[in-house]
């Protein structure tokens, strides 16, 4: 059996104690669904442990005392850090003890992903780890980002944001989504749809889950291809082009289309049409939509465009996928995208 992948959630004073241990029983949960057995041990698939400066008790937010099971010292090197939401109601920096800087730095540089979720953002902005990605993070937190970490491109509009080994989460669903990425990341999109499936109460479609869907396409090392796709998932709903995301990437669309299908194994109109394609899914399972205005909500400027390219995505109509997903107990798996090529579009 492969050993699990080890997680290390940093806590301290003033930390969001609630959402550390969200994360913590979300992979437990994720492991024991994987596993259908609901002995933790035998189905851990993360072995998740709370880290701090040193081994004395913290004090979360409102009060509750977490115990750190070990010092950042102590961690054997971890495959994903998680930096919980702090409190931090003041405008000013906030710095971090340089012990945690380093830390931070040093597992970075070792390959962990670092995931942080609202106000703890702040903390990784202090690294510079931050410097030259775009991150989500609280809303109020906009001006502080602007004033004080100004290389930093914050968007809070985004609830979830994932720059390469940076993956930002701006609220509490949100840091469900990115537990779900890190299950598809290192376990495959079947683990992570029944970990979605048991945790996420949204039933309205997010660009979150096209981008958790799309995984397994960000596994190369081309971070601003990765941004770019990234831009995709969250704009395709829009009047998007393969002409403006090249622009946004400051590429020209030649050299744009060349990194793209090298680093993808598709060219961008085919993703731009994959990320909608997805999405019109997600919308065709719900009742109450026309065929029409699932078109036009998926980015998609007409019903014939829709079913052209969902034929051409998924091997099947819109409204036969309708159909089979009305058949089933619950929402529909993505396997329906294993149908067709996308090259022929």
């Amino acid at each position: 059996m492969t050993a699990p992948v080890t997680v290390a959630i940093y806590v301290g004073d003033d930390c969001w104690g609630g959402l550390a241990l969200l994360a913590r029983e979300g992979f437990a949960i994720a492991g024991t669904l994987h596993a259908r057995n609901a002995d933790l041990r035998a189905s851990e698939l993360f072995r998740v442990r709370l880290v701090a400066l040193d081994a004395a008790p913290v004090r979360s937010f409102t009060g509750p005392v977490l115990q750190p099971e070990l010092t950042l010292g102590e961690m054997p090197a971890p495959q994903v850090v998680i930096v919980p939401p702090f409190y931090l109601p003041m405008a000013a920096r906030a710095p971090i003890a340089p012990a945690l800087a380093g830390w931070l730095l040093q597992v970075h540089a070792n390959g962990a992903l670092i995931v942080g979720m609202a106000g703890g953002m702040r903390l990784l902005a202090e690294t510079g780890l931050l410097d030259g990605r775009e991150v989500t993070g609280n809303r109020s937190d906009q001006r502080v980002f602007a004033r004080h970490y100004p290389e930093v491109r914050f968007t809070p509009d985004a609830p979830l944001l994932i720059d390469g080994s940076i993956i930002s989460a701006g609220s509490v669903n949100p840091c469900l989504d990115a537990c779900s990425y890190l299950v598809s990341h290192f376990y495959g999109a079947a683990a992570a749809h029944k970990f979605s499936r048991y945790t996420n109460t949204v039933t309205q479609p997010t660009y979150e889950r096209v981008a958790i869907r799309n995984t397994a396409l960000k596994q190369h090392g081309d971070q601003r291809i990765r941004q770019a796709q990234e831009y995709i998932e969250r704009c395709f709903k829009q009047d998007l082009t393969v002409e403006s995301a090249a622009q946004r990437s400051a590429m020209s669309v030649r050299n744009f289309s060349r990194r793209f299908q090298h680093a993808v194994g598709m060219p961008p109109h085919i993703y731009i049409a994959r990320c909608r394609g997805e999405y019109a899914k997600e919308l065709l399972a719900q009742p109450g939509l026309s065929i029409l205005q699932v078109a036009l909500q998926s980015g998609f400027r007409s019903e014939p465009m829709l079913r052209r390219t969902f034929g051409q995505l998924f091997g099947m109509s819109p409204s036969a996928y309708r159909a089979s997903a009305a058949a089933r107990p619950g929402p529909m798996a993505s396997a329906a995208s294993g149908g067709q090529s996308a090259s022929r579009l």
